[in-house]
């Protein structure tokens, strides 16, 4: 996996520490600033016993055991420049809640302090979000790529309360390689590692249909949970070459009461071209990306 980092205009300005968020009002700290210096009050000691630098940056309290050098390019280069970018593509609002993120240089002391502070012992290679805890756990010396695809989560959480397990997953795996525009205000997805799996079974014909894939309710199937990935992320990639990622994510979530899982909005989306007919377009044109790794 790419580091997205790299892909990143070298000339990229040091942003605020409150670019992601509203300006506050009278120099006052918002709300979730308030509580994001709660968090790391209480966090400091563990912190500090493992001689991990930290920071605040609007609602993130953000850890790592690298240097603090490192703990600020994860922090501007990535963490903010990718909040802010997608905060003016998609989400509205703001998380009212800090989100803890534990970023660490190896796999040794990812695993260790999951199992130490969590009681996590089978965590993901990469890293993982925990919603219900708001914190976030990265193995970044595998590369920021599951950072943003992290922070996807974190931030869509409190846009989109409804969202369906296949469009978070397929938008998170959509930046899990990207580029982010050099005004912050885009975002852009580009063929990764889940592209050969994807086109050897469309090749084979043994590749489910869009329409099941969004209307299953059952996403992390281990039986096909990675093809899902895959499959999910190429549909929204698609969108996007075509314009249409931005409008659908707002026209879905406005809609989602009536649509809860973003099928009939896909298909009112596309039209006057039906399902069936976009689903064929779009096999090809997943057949003729290249990704080599």
């Amino acid at each position: 996996m790419v580091d997205m980092a790299r892909r990143i205009a070298p000339a990229l300005l040091l942003l605020t520490l409150v670019a992601a968020a509203p300006a506050p009002r009278g120099g006052q700290m918002l709300p979730v600033e308030k509580k994001a210096q709660a968090l790391l009050a209480e966090w400091k000691p563990k912190f500090d016993a493992e001689k991990f630098n930290y920071v605040v940056a609007g609602p993130f309290v953000i850890a790592c055991n690298g240097s603090k050098e490192r703990l600020f390019r994860y922090r501007d280069q990535t963490i903010m420049a990718a909040a802010q970018a997608l905060h003016a593509m998609y989400f509205d609002r703001e998380p009212e809640e800090p989100v803890l993120i534990l970023l660490f240089e190896s796999a040794g002391p990812y695993q260790r302090l999951a199992k130490k502070w969590f009681d996590d012992d089978e965590v993901p290679h990469f890293g993982f979000f925990r919603r219900k805890q708001n914190v976030m756990l990265m193995n970044v010396g595998t590369g920021t790529g599951t950072l943003v695809h992290e922070l996807v989560h974190a931030l869509i959480a409190p846009d989109f309360p409804r969202v369906p397990d296949w469009f978070n997953e397929g938008l998170a795996s959509l930046y899990e390689q990207c580029s982010i525009g050099r005004d912050y205000r885009s975002i852009t997805g580009h063929e990764n590692w889940r592209l050969p799996a994807l086109k050897q079974a469309i090749r084979k014909d043994a590749l489910r249909p869009l329409r099941e894939l969004i209307e299953d309710e059952k996403f992390y199937d281990p039986s096909n949970v990675g093809m899902n990935y895959a499959q999910a992320r190429y549909l929204l990639m698609y969108l996007q070459e075509k314009g249409l990622l931005t409008d659908y994510y707002a026209r879905f979530r406005a809609g989602a009461k009536k649509d809860p899982t973003g099928l009939k909005t896909l298909e009112q989306l596309v039209s006057p071209k039906d399902l069936d007919a976009f689903e064929k377009d779009w096999r090809k044109w997943v057949l003729s990306l290249h990704f080599d790794g």
